[in-house]
């Protein structure tokens, strides 16, 4: 696990996370609102709100290190920001990872 992004753009930060290091844990910090919800709901306490704001003057989720990739920050989101793929299907430009 990691604390900092293993990919970062002005769009998404991404994760890897998971107890094998097998999962990639994307955040769309276009789309959060800031709400806090999956910091809420998170019960391992991976996640945490950011201190730089997004473009739209927003909040977003950073992971911290803790992540096993359970997904219950996924199922809670109300804007869909969180995603969690297997680290062999993401692409990152144009080749697998």
């Amino acid at each position: 696990m990691t604390e900092l992004p293993v990919s970062h753009n002005k769009r998404f930060d991404a994760y890897v996370v998971g107890k094998r290091s097998n999962r990639v844990f994307v955040v769309d910090r276009d789309r959060c609102k800031g709400c806090r919800i999956c910091v809420s709901v998170c019960p391992y306490e991976a996640l945490a709100m950011s201190t730089d704001k997004t473009d739209r003057g927003y909040f977003y989720p950073v992971e911290n290190g803790k992540c096993t990739a359970c997904k219950q920050c996924l199922y809670a989101c109300p804007d869909f920001v969180l995603s969690v793929h297997k680290v062999e299907e993401v692409v990152v430009g144009g080749d697998k990872q």
